[in-house]
């Protein structure tokens, strides 16, 4: 049993793990797996999450020994739900998880935006995993004019890291690594790398 809670003022949702970012001086929830239950629960956490309002919330990690007080993005992440098997014929119970957009989009280089590990199985059973520096080179070579090579974003991530521009999530339970990247001179380094040999324009 998780030892993860979300609670707002009327509710409190167990939750199976959680990914926390610091955005302008405040705790926002960037990704959060929410256990099976009833789907009403689950409703009421998700409209704390998205409303307007900047709705406070407390997640508690017994296992972390620690209370955070956190809020959502106020707009919508992309959710993920499945039904869960019911239980003795009560409401079909609901598994949901949330990812904020900032964390599968660059959407302006002047904002943060989060370099998620990615895992999934394939069709034919296959794990698949995609570490953050994966994550940061793509999610750069996708949606920013950069000219960003995939194979560098060990680097990248290494120099974000060096500098203080990258910081890891505050993560409990299942969630996966994760690193809030504030904006950051990229062109820079990718000229401090090639020039010092670290990254290259053409693969060997």
């Amino acid at each position: 049993m998780s030892s993860i809670r979300i609670s707002n003022n009327s509710v409190s949702a167990v939750v199976s793990g959680y990914g926390v970012a610091e955005i302008e001086g405040e705790a926002v929830i960037v990704y959060l797996d929410i256990a099976p239950q009833h789907p009403k629960v689950v409703g009421a956490i998700w409209a704390s999450l998205v409303n307007g309002a900047r709705e406070w919330l407390r997640l508690t990690d017994d296992d972390a020994e620690q209370t955070l007080t956190v809020r959502g993005i106020n707009r919508r992440y992309h959710r993920l739900t499945i039904d869960a098997p019911r239980i003795a014929g009560r409401a079909r119970p609901k598994h949901i998880r949330l990812v904020a957009p900032l964390a599968c989009q660059i959407e302006h280089l002047a904002k943060p935006f989060v370099a998620l590990t990615w895992t999934w199985t394939s069709h034919d059973g296959q794990a698949h995993t995609l570490s953050p520096a994966v994550s940061l080179a793509a999610m750069l070579e996708r949606d920013t004019p950069l000219p960003i090579r995939i194979a560098w974003g060990e680097y990248l991530l290494d120099e974000a890291r060096a500098r203080g521009l990258a910081t890891p999530l505050l993560r409990g339970g299942n969630a996966p690594e994760g690193w809030i990247v504030a904006p950051t001179a990229w062109e820079d380094l990718i000229t401090a790398g090639i020039t010092a040999g670290r990254i290259h324009l053409i693969e060997d």
